[in-house]
């Protein structure tokens, strides 16, 4: 018969924990866009950021050099990024403009 063991024994750290839990919080959230350039590595990084949406928080990047026949390159950038769009900030509202609506009326 096979023995169980109740969860509560297991030794589990909190550090453990948090980290498989943001781990997986940063899986689900991020996004990822790839450019490519023959011409340098800086040109594909601003090509796949130039790809990431307006309000986008980036997260990383990585670069990779591609070596093709004949003493030339292909450079392969690819940029993460969390595509949660903050909350726009509330709106203050505005006080209504004195004039002669809000005027006592004249006898």
């Amino acid at each position: 018969m096979a023995k169980v063991f109740p969860i509560a024994s297991l030794p589990i750290s909190a550090a453990s924990v948090t980290a498989v839990l943001l781990i997986s919080a940063n899986a689900v959230a991020a996004a990822e866009v790839t450019a490519e350039s023959i011409i340098d590595q800086a040109s594909a990084l601003r090509a796949a950021s130039s790809l990431v949406p307006a309000g986008a928080r980036v997260l990383g990047s990585d670069c990779h050099t591609i070596a093709l026949s004949g003493l030339s390159f292909r450079y392969r950038c690819s940029v993460r990024f969390d595509p949660a769009q903050p909350s726009a900030p509330a709106r203050p509202v505005a006080a209504p403009a004195a004039g002669p609506a809000s005027a006592a009326p004249l006898p």
